[in-house]
């Protein structure tokens, strides 16, 4: 009886090192996942605080564009005009393209 005792026993702290050994890596890796997202939410503050001064900026040449945009739009437009005109032009003159 003592035997199996004292084998129960040393299981017993072979299980409990184990154990221990496993609970401390883990933290360890967690301690370094949290000093990482530490780092990481200190660099996206700083570029969040870098770039706060670019927001008007971007804004003028968003309206810029915008504008750059409509100028297309008209452009688009008038070639289309263009391009009917010359299609009229060009069925009267007995030139026109004929696709097969």
């Amino acid at each position: 009886m003592p035997l199996l005792t004292w084998l129960t026993v040393i299981y017993l702290v072979v299980l409990v090192l184990a154990l221990a050994v496993s609970l401390i890596t883990i933290f360890i890796y967690l301690w370094r996942i949290g000093s990482a997202l530490a780092y990481v939410h200190s660099a996206l503050r700083q570029a969040e605080t870098n770039t706060v001064p670019l927001e008007s900026h971007v804004e003028v040449i968003n309206n810029g564009l915008a504008s750059v945009g409509d100028g297309l739009k008209s452009v688009d437009e008038h070639l289309a005009a263009t391009n009917e005109s010359l299609n009229t032009v060009a069925v009267h003159t007995g030139i026109a393209e004929t696709v097969s």
